[in-house]
Order: C-alpha cells, then structure tokens, then sequence
C-alpha cells in the first residue's frame, strides 16, 4: 500500500523536450532547460503544463500576433531563435576570452610566487607586456585590448596565489591518501620579525617506489620552542591535512634538545603518543657532518687566519686598499678578495682558508705596508699546519656538498658516510708514510722547508680522532647497512645464514618477507634487470607487487625515509628572501602560501582554477 501512494519523482520520469512545444509555446532547449525565445526565461522542468501556463499568462498576446502555424510565426520564431544564438554565441566568446585572461592572471601570480617577488609586480608585468605588443605588432588592437584587460592588481596577485595554494594542497592531500609510505624532516628558526616558523617537509612515496617531496606545513609557534610546543604543532598540520599516521616510517629532525630529547623533546614526545606508530628518528646527517668538521679545528690557525681577515674586510679603507693591491698583482686563477667567516654556513670555513691560502704572499705583503705584524706568516711550520687544515677541510667540504641536495635517498647518505670513512684511513696512512698525495697544499708547503716527523704523526693522530668522531656519531647508520644492502641489491641478502636483514618498523610480516626474498632471489628475469636499470626507484617499480607486495612495500618504506633536513634549510633561505625587511608586515598565511609557491614540485591546474572564478570584465575602477 505504502509503494502505492508513494510519489514520483521528476528525475525519475526521464521527462525529454518536445520539438513541437516551440511551435506551440516559443520554447526551445539550452542547457537541459526549456528557454524561452520571446522574454528568454527558463524553465526548469520539461512539463507541457509549465510552458503553456508560462506562454499563456506572460505572451497572451503572442498568438494573436503571430497566428498558431502560420508562415508569420514561423518567421518570427526563426527570427527569435537566430537572436538567442547569437547572444549565446556572443557570451560563449566573451566567457572565452575573459577565461583566457584570467588564465593569464592567473599565470602571472604563479610567475611571481615562484620568483618570490612582490604582488605589486603584477601591473609591472602587464606593462611590459603591452610594451613589447606596442614595439613588435602595434597595429594588433585586439591584442592590445585583451593584455590590458588581464586583471593583474595587487589584491587580484594576492588572491590568485591563495586560490594556487588551495590547489596545491589538495594535490597534496590526495596523494597522501594514495602513497604507501611516509617519513617527516622538522626543523624551526625565527624569521625578520622573530616569529618562531616550524617547518614540516613530507616525504612519501606511492607504490610504484616514486619519491616526492613537499611542504607539509609551516606552524607559527607563540611564545616558546619546546617540544611539547613542537609537537602540538605537528598534530594539527597532520589533523588538517588529514594525513594518514598509520603510513609513518621516520622523522628527521636537526638534532636540537628541543627536537631530540628523550623525555620531553619531540622524538620522545612522539615515541609516547600511543597514535603514532613505531617510527625511526633520523638526525639530519649533513648537520651531523658539519659538527665533525665544527670540531676538527686548529685553533692556533683559525684564530691568526679570521683575525687578518677581519682586519682587511671589515674596514672599509683597507678592504678597498687591499682589493686594489690585488689587482696590480695581476696573477691568473687567483681569488680576487678574501672571505669572511659565517658560523652557520656549512662551507664557510674552507671558503675562508681556501682564499687565505691563495692570497697567503700578497696577504703578507699588504699587512707589511700597514705596519702589521704577524710572525706566524713566516713560521714554516705555522704554514705547514695550515695548508693540512686547508686540504683536510676540502675533503669535508667535498663531503658536504655530496650531502647536499633535494631528494636523495637514504642509501646515498649512508653511501657517501661510510666511503669518507674508508677515506680517512686512506689519508692517515697517505699523511704517516709521507707521501701526501691527497694533500697538495701541504705537499708544495714541504717541498719548500722539510717537515718533523713528530708533525707528520700529530697530523695521523689529527686523522685519527676525526675518524672515530665520525663513526661515533654515525653508529646509527652502522646499524641500517643491512636494510639499504637490502634496498640496493635484494639478490646479495643471505636470510638463510644471516637471517632477514629488516626491521619491524620497515617490514611487520617478518616470515612473509622471508618467503618472498628466497622467491626473489632466483628469479634471473628481475635479476638481469637489476643488473641495467641504473635506478633503485625504477628497480623496485618494476619488481611485481602481485607476487612480492611485501618486499615492495618495504622497499617503498625505506626510501621514504629523509636523511637530512636540506629542505628546510633551503625553506629558510627562501623564507629571508620573501619575508625581508621591506616585506615585514607579511601575515603568516601569506608567508605560507608564497613559500609553498615558491618551493613546491606541483603545477597549479589553470583551466580548475579558472572554472572557480566567478568571470565578469575587468574595469579600470575594479579589476575584476
């Protein structure tokens, strides 16, 4: 009884438009609705009893006029519908063109974004723009007419770059619903106006084991940099960004107490939140390296070098007197000034030896002309220890720069790590037996004045102790060379003798992992391909995930993992630039929104963006 009385719905009548209701009625079809031609209403619903109660009541007089079928209302109706045509013709090409124009601005306020510029840049665009039109096609009118119409103010730059950011992150949030694995890098540093920023990279991978690396969030933190602080502010960006924890492998942090701490540092923070899952903390290995090279000092050199240095560069009349000498010289392949020492940067100190060295006779020579004493310059023996700090600290900065970079994986910073160990004891046994083939400043130093034996054993003790920082600090990745042996060739990996080389936190099903690898490991078509592909990633993506899924996600979990915090060093670069002191009042949604611009791997999708915006022409009073 109940189906019987129950009411039909309109959608469920698969109701069609009739052609004879444009005889009867002046009605015709446009975009699914029955538009009419005398007073260009719509009707929403294809009812005979709607048009004609509309026909009826509104044109009564219509069919007086224009007799029912005759030739007169045929001609009239004809004449109607060409009117509605070229109307709708008429919008449909300015709909296009004031798409395209917002398509550019659009472009423009990418362009500027990316290039951390101003969003008063925009007008500076556009002028130019009809600058180059007016020079190369000024008879192009059209043209003209269309550049000048591109809605290019500052507010208009503004809003495009929010609706590009609004774009970016649910790129983003989509494809952290899809990747199979995930690792976190944090780090936090104040910016002009000393906000505390924390920024959050995110690095996840999809399962066919492709890498990708994005700004997760950047969290304002208030008062304090604790790590409970830390930690609150970790929570939202993954509750907003609807991240999914369960995925988590690693978190990558600077090393800072804050960031470390057991107890109430974030790692240890985190390690207690019964939400998140096992994870692996990772101290960003290329701040670990800087340590090393921080602590392998000669402070005897490094004390005379910045102090003659400060001398010539941080006065202004000896800088420009010093420059000036260094010009007469006129020496090829000689640096043209010397540099100053900045703590915080990774490669300052041997840009600073590495130019004292080579300017060491004119450095001299100046400081005489300015009644400068400094006996040491004379000491063979002073020179001699300079010249092996200069050349071992060549050998970190080679190291460094190998650290550096975006989108490494784990395995190449484990790679090069323990290769510069194995090099240290090369050069400890170079520097005792005398030979000094990786030293070639102090080679050319020797040869000049001869060098004391308990020298050359003090430079291998030097070598020495730095090899054991090294591997004190880096014991950790003692412990991962057999998950990355495992990464980087599965076929080598002895689970019977050794057993299974992968953690729980990489692999839970330990004996499905097992069973797979033997699987694995005589199959001579992967085999081969293993032994051409001349990338891991592309390896893994070609391993089947229908026969080895186990293996394949571990794989995937691995090379999520950071092995530094590079990006968000880089952040900060970036972060000084666009937030400077002519920039200072930059609210921090803003600041969010140019850096993520500014640093991001994704491509804003235009013609989305565009269908968004509410089109209408741009007004000289009103942009848009």
């Amino acid at each position: 009884m109940a189906s019987q009385n129950k009411k039909r719905k309109y959608n469920d009548e698969n109701r069609k438009f009739k052609q004879e209701w444009e005889e009867e009625y002046a009605f015709i079809e446009r975009n699914g609705k029955a538009l009419c031609l005398i007073c260009n209403s719509s009707v929403n619903n294809f009812k005979s009893g709607n048009l004609k109660r509309h026909y009826e009541h509104l044109h009564s007089q219509f069919s007086s006029q224009f007799p029912y079928k005759s030739e007169l209302r045929t001609k009239k109706l004809n004449s109607l519908r060409s009117t509605v045509n070229n109307q709708i013709m008429f919008m449909a090409k300015f709909n296009e063109e004031a798409g395209a124009q917002v398509e550019a601005s659009f472009k423009i306020a990418w362009n500027i974004s990316r290039a951390k510029r101003p969003y008063t840049e925009g007008d500076f665009i556009k002028q130019n723009m009809l600058d180059v039109i007016t020079t190369l096609d000024p008879n192009n009118s059209k043209l003209l007419k269309s550049v000048s119409e591109i809605p290019t103010s500052r507010h208009t730059i503004e809003r495009r770059i929010s609706e590009i950011n609004k774009d970016l992150e649910l790129k983003l949030e989509k494809d952290l619903r899809e990747c199979v694995a995930f690792s976190l890098a944090l780090d936090e540093s104040t910016d002009i106006t000393d906000q505390p920023q924390l920024a959050i990279f995110i690095r996840f991978v999809f399962e066919d084991a492709g890498c990708h690396e994005e700004l997760l969030d950047l969290k304002v933190l208030k008062d304090t940099t604790r790590g409970v602080d830390i930690k609150e502010a970790l929570d939202d960006a993954l509750k907003v960004r609807n991240v999914p924890i369960n995925k988590l492998v690693s978190v990558a942090t600077d090393g800072a107490p804050a960031m470390t701490g057991k107890n109430v540092g974030l790692i240890g923070l985190l390690t207690k939140d019964e939400v998140i899952p096992d994870f692996i903390p990772v101290h960003c290995i290329v701040h670990r390296e800087h340590l090393v090279a921080k602590y392998f000092n000669f402070e005897h050199i490094f004390k005379i070098v910045l102090k003659i240095v400060n001398f010539i560069r941080t006065n202004a009349k000896n800088h420009r007197q010093f420059v000036n000498f260094i010009n007469e010289i006129d020496v090829e392949e000689q640096p043209s000034d010397l540099s100053l020492y900045c703590i915080v940067r990774w490669l300052s100190t041997y840009s600073v030896l590495n130019k004292f060295v080579a300017l060491l006779e004119p450095i001299s020579e100046f400081l005489k002309t300015k009644n400068q004493s400094y006996p040491q310059l004379e000491d063979d023996e002073w020179v001699q220890d300079l010249m092996f700090f200069t050349d071992t600290m060549e050998h970190l900065q080679s190291l460094n720069i190998s650290l550096q970079g975006k989108n490494k994986n784990i395995s190449e910073f484990v790679q090069n790590i323990f290769a510069f160990q194995k090099k240290l004891q090369l050069f400890q046994k170079d520097v005792t037996s005398k030979t000094f083939n990786h030293f070639p400043r102090l080679k050319e130093a020797i040869s000049k004045s001869a060098i004391r034996l308990e020298v050359t054993q003090n430079y291998g003790m030097k070598l020495s102790n730095l090899f054991h920082d090294f591997k004190e600090r880096f014991s950790d990745l003692e412990k991962m060379k057999p998950t990355i042996a495992f990464l980087l060739n599965p076929f080598e990996v002895d689970v019977i003798n050794k057993g299974f080389p992968l953690s729980k936190n990489i692999l839970k099903e330990t004996a499905a992992g097992e069973l797979e690898l033997i699987d694995l490991q005589e199959d001579e078509g992967l085999k081969i391909f293993h032994k051409t592909t001349k990338s891991i990633n592309e390896f893994w993506k070609h391993v089947p995930a229908m026969k080895y899924g186990h293996l394949r996600n571990a794989a995937c979990r691995i090379l999520s993992i950071f092995g530094s915090t590079y990006d968000i060093e880089a952040l900060y670069s970036t972060m000084k630039f666009i937030k400077s002191k002519y920039r200072s009042r930059l609210t921090n949604q803003h600041l969010k929104e140019l850096i993520r611009s500014a640093v991001t791997n994704y491509q804003p999708n235009y013609k989305e963006l565009v269908a968004n915006v509410q089109i209408h022409k741009a007004s000289t009073s009103h942009d848009e």
